[in-house]
């Protein structure tokens, strides 16, 4: 997608398949379709495409002096090849999005609240990274965070390729034991394994392009569970085990709770100072909005995260007062 400044503001004009761009158009995700060769002259130009086709891309457009950003889940290959090529580029990956893919899965407010990383390099100019941090915070009403190209592909893997590994494994090993086994399967189970329903053609895409810190990832789980197997029996050294998996946990402001259906998540991204906690309980109280558990969720010492746990008939309600207070939201659940 390309993005070109107007005497009226901002006009999103896109590249893709025709049948893509007109589903795009409908929903007033862009607001025309365009070339390969117009959009090399916008301002901003946002490659969202599968990942093994990004690099492919940078090099159709060049040469261009649009500012460039992605999308793409894994940064260190694309990064190289947009400074070989002495392009305006800042990486970008969204913390946002679910199992389902395709345009008309597309929500507007998909990134709202959500983590956002960017990764800038030595190279990079920080003009060009103020404007993507700047659009990322102000029409993505994202949580724009900067992140080493290398640090955020093993973070990726650890936090997010790994576990789609891991449903997948648990999907196969509760299969093989019986074919109706996952008839029997509890919330927990069905929680680990959601992200086995993805996409299998983009997670195949994803998983290749990391291989080599997904592989790092890969070899520390191992060592982990080989560690666990070996102290099955030992309830002491498990239960120890298990206590250090709940510090690890609190420690980043998780709170078991007892949740029906019913209720909802949602994460307010803030400033951390004095009072903010109060403005948004006051918020909720005064409008008769029971928060009925909340924690915080810390990114740095200067940036955090609210996340309330409301019922779901009043988090509407929730999410339209603290938009208007100046807040931005996610819904978790």
């Amino acid at each position: 997608m390309g993005i070109a400044a107007k005497a009226a503001g901002w006009e999103a004009v896109g590249v893709d398949k025709p049948a893509v761009l007109e589903s795009a158009i409908e929903m007033g995700a862009i607001d025309r379709a365009s070339t390969m060769k117009e959009v090399r002259g916008t301002d901003l130009v946002i490659l969202a495409a599968p990942i093994s086709r990004i690099t492919a891309l940078i090099q159709d457009l060049t040469p261009t002096d649009a500012l460039i950003t992605d999308a793409a889940s894994t940064k260190m290959k694309i990064v190289r090849e947009a400074e070989t090529r002495n392009l305006r580029f800042v990486g970008g990956h969204p913390m946002a999005g679910s199992q389902l893919s395709g345009v008309t899965n597309a929500r507007k407010d998909l990134f709202r609240g959500a983590r956002y990383f960017l990764t800038p390099t030595r190279r990079t100019d920080p003009e060009d990274y103020r404007e993507v941090a700047q659009f990322v915070r102000q029409n993505l009403g994202a949580v724009p965070t900067a992140v080493d190209p290398e640090k955020h592909d093993l973070l990726v893997a650890a936090l997010s390729h790994l576990p789609h590994l891991m449903a997948a494994a648990l999907l196969k090993v509760a299969s093989d034991i019986s074919p109706e086994a996952l008839t029997f399967a509890g919330p927990s189970f069905r929680d680990l394994t959601r992200v086995g329903a993805s996409n299998p053609a983009l997670w195949s895409d994803i998983l290749a392009e990391n291989a080599p810190a997904l592989g790092e990832a890969l070899g520390a789980f191992a060592g982990a569970m080989a560690q666990f197997g070996s102290e099955i029996s030992n309830r002491k050294s498990i239960e120890e085990r298990f206590r250090a998996a709940r510090e690890a946990y609190d420690a980043l402001g998780g709170i078991l709770v007892e949740k029906s259906g019913e209720n909802v998540e949602i994460a307010i991204p803030v400033e951390n100072r004095p009072g903010i906690l109060a403005h948004v309980t006051t918020l909720m109280g005064s409008n008769d909005i029971n928060i009925l558990d909340l924690y915080v969720r810390h990114s740095n010492t200067e940036r955090a995260a609210l996340v309330l746990t409301l019922d779901g008939d009043v988090a509407p309600v929730a999410q339209d007062l603290l938009l208007e207070a100046g807040f931005t939201v996610k819904f978790l659940t």
